[in-house]
């Protein structure tokens, strides 16, 4: 191990007290007639992070990433700021959004540009969790990235953080017919941005559009009512036998009552083209 590495798992070590053996049981207090109960963190988890076996260090960062203490937060930042081996850094950026802060997101933007594809997506997957502009610019560059899966991070990401500066890259994926942009952009729509991706017929691949407006049509957040028929008849339009499925799983997943125009609508298209 590196001499400098030592030297910081030794300052933290003393920073964190005494092996575990050896600690006091945690200290209780009464707050606001709560029970609080003091976290403490593994000075074993913190030596092994940054030691030469990567299984143990995985599962240490596992462990730092389930404490709620801000030395366990710490230790994975000052391990990630040294530099970790891909099989370490990717469980060390998923377990630093366990607790997300915003000093975080430049370790998480430094990992997102590695060599190595499961690291980026490690970092960009935790992304998600920062409404950072900082953070949603990195989110918005990995749709560009060459690897697929990268960008099936990034738009996941995209969808889950409601990245609004996402939506242009992610049309373009979902005129390349990659699903991942298509249950993102499912994720952000309102009924002006489902109307602009029900415009695409034509321009992208029937089964990535009738899975993204079915999508959006099973949203229980997304409406009015109005909105939902337009998406219906959008779907209508869809030749491809994708377009029954959505409608049919959009039919299964909504209640007869109260009755829905939208609904209603979805159920006479499905019979009509020889559907249940």
């Amino acid at each position: 191990m590196r001499p400098d590495i030592c030297g910081r798992i030794g300052v933290l070590i003393a920073l964190l007290g005494a092996p575990a053996l050896a600690q006091p049981a945690p200290k209780a207090s009464k707050a606001a007639g709560k029970r609080v109960v003091a976290v403490q963190v593994s000075p074993a988890d913190v030596a092994a992070l940054s030691g030469t076996e990567v299984e143990a260090a995985a599962k240490a960062a596992d462990n730092l990433g389930a404490s709620s203490a801000p030395a366990a937060h710490e230790a994975l930042l000052d391990a990630l700021a040294l530099g970790l081996p891909p099989a370490v850094a990717a469980p060390a950026l998923i377990a630093l959004g366990m607790h997300p802060a915003p000093p975080d997101v430049v370790a998480l933007k430094r990992y997102a540009g590695h060599h190595t594809p499961g690291v980026r997506i490690s970092a960009l997957t935790t992304l998600a969790m920062y409404p950072d502009p900082a953070a949603q610019a990195v989110v918005i560059a990995g749709l560009h990235d060459p690897v697929g899966m990268v960008r099936t991070a990034a738009a996941g990401a995209a969808g889950r953080g409601r990245i609004k500066g996402a939506v242009e890259p992610l049309l373009a994926l979902l005129a390349k017919g990659e699903d991942s942009s298509a249950r993102a952009l499912a994720q952000l729509a309102d009924p002006d941005l489902a109307r602009k991706i029900a415009d695409q017929l034509g321009k992208v691949p029937d089964p990535t559009l009738a899975l993204c407006l079915g999508t959006i049509l099973k949203r229980a957040d997304f409406g009015p009512d109005e909105a939902r028929v337009e998406i219906v008849r959008a779907i209508a339009k869809i030749q491809d036998p994708s377009a029954i499925t959505a409608l049919t799983e959009y039919i299964d997943a909504t209640p007869k009552t109260p009755p829905r125009s939208s609904r209603a609508e979805a159920a006479m298209v499905v019979e009509a083209r020889g559907g249940k």
